[in-house]
């Protein structure tokens, strides 16, 4: 991996919201959906790949809206044709840019597998979930030769609520109209469903056995803990809370549920759901719930979110235990 060069900067636009929404948007081309919001009264003011300190970055694309505010919309989770998807060096360039841009909330929506053990009762194909927290991952890292490496020593960093709580109730608002029309089968919160959001470790799916641990370890907590919510796993995408958390970025996640889990049903059928509500049923729907949450959903307060206030500093003591610290605290960092 080279050594990030900061001789480069910032080319881009700026604005406090933005979106890094994937799947539930593959079935439209880039330029599909810069029309859609276009056809909105949006301004397109934007749209280039961005260099960054770690290799050229996605595209970004920046919206003025009829109002006056500034958005940013990053193509499916800053992934590049021909590389890894949502890999370490593709996280570090988005998290630049949305750092560099000065983003303070962001919107992620993804299609998942869902593994429940209450099989089809419970989490099922064309359901809406706000997750409740997330497997970490090797790539829930920080942005190297930053302040934002490593929170420690420095800062103790907390992961209760790693989804933005205010968010995912504007989110539940916008999604519900979309179940009274039909186009989803219900909205699920984390007050009634504990679900978790798992990125896939390799290059497809995840194994039968892979799915089996996750369906032993959600039915036996849910088991262990009769009076709260139960617990399931929506597998794909869970772009890096920790850097978001670190950054102080709110985060709107939501996912959209396209299918059972590998081994809960026929490889068949999995491809069948799949096809049907990444082409034919999500995108109109998250192309509206978007566009309207980034222009009427309001920042959070800062002192009250845990967005902003899980990041506890530590004391002095810890820096200095560590080799290095001298030369550290005169980078001005």
């Amino acid at each position: 991996m080279a050594e990030p060069d900061f001789s480069i900067t910032y080319a881009g636009p700026r604005a406090e919201w933005a979106s890094l929404t994937g799947s539930p948007l593959w079935a439209r081309s880039i330029e599909d959906v810069v029309a859609a919001w276009c056809a909105r009264g949006w301004q397109h003011t934007f749209g280039e790949r961005v260099p960054t300190p770690y290799g050229l970055g996605p595209e970004v694309h920046g919206f003025t809206l009829p109002e006056g505010r500034m958005v940013l919309w990053v193509p499916s989770y800053g992934d590049i044709q021909g590389q890894e998807p949502v890999g370490h060096e593709t996280v570090e360039r988005v998290f630049w840019i949305l750092w560099q841009a000065g983003v303070r909330a962001m919107l992620v929506g993804g299609n998942h597998g869902v593994c429940d053990p209450r099989g089809e009762g419970g989490v099922q194909p064309g359901d809406v979930v706000l997750p409740w927290s997330f497997r970490t991952h090797r790539h829930h890292r920080g942005l190297r030769g930053t302040e934002w490496a490593n929170p420690w020593p420095q800062a103790n960093l907390f992961l209760d609520d790693p989804f933005c709580p205010e968010l995912a109730v504007g989110l539940r608002d916008l999604f519900q109209p979309w179940v009274e029309r039909g186009a989803a089968r219900r909205v699920w919160t984390a007050a009634e469903l504990r679900a978790a959001l798992v990125q896939v470790e390799t290059i497809t799916f995840e194994t039968e056995f892979d799915i089996l641990q996750h369906l032993a370890t959600n039915e036996t907590v849910t088991r262990l803990q009769p009076d709260r919510p139960p617990v399931v796993t929506l597998h794909g995408d869970a772009i890096n809370p920790v850097l978001a958390r670190f950054l102080g970025i709110h985060v709107g996640y939501y996912s959209l549920v396209c299918n059972y889990a590998a081994g809960l049903c026929p490889p068949e059928r999995i491809h069948d759901t799949m096809t049907t509500y990444y082409r034919e049923v999500y995108p109109e729907m998250v192309l509206a719930v978007e566009a309207e949450a980034l222009e009427t959903l309001e920042l959070p307060a800062a002192e009250t979110c845990r967005c902003e206030t899980s990041l506890q500093r530590n004391p002095d003591e810890f820096s200095r235990a560590m080799s290095g610290w001298q030369e550290w605290s005169q980078r001005g960092d």
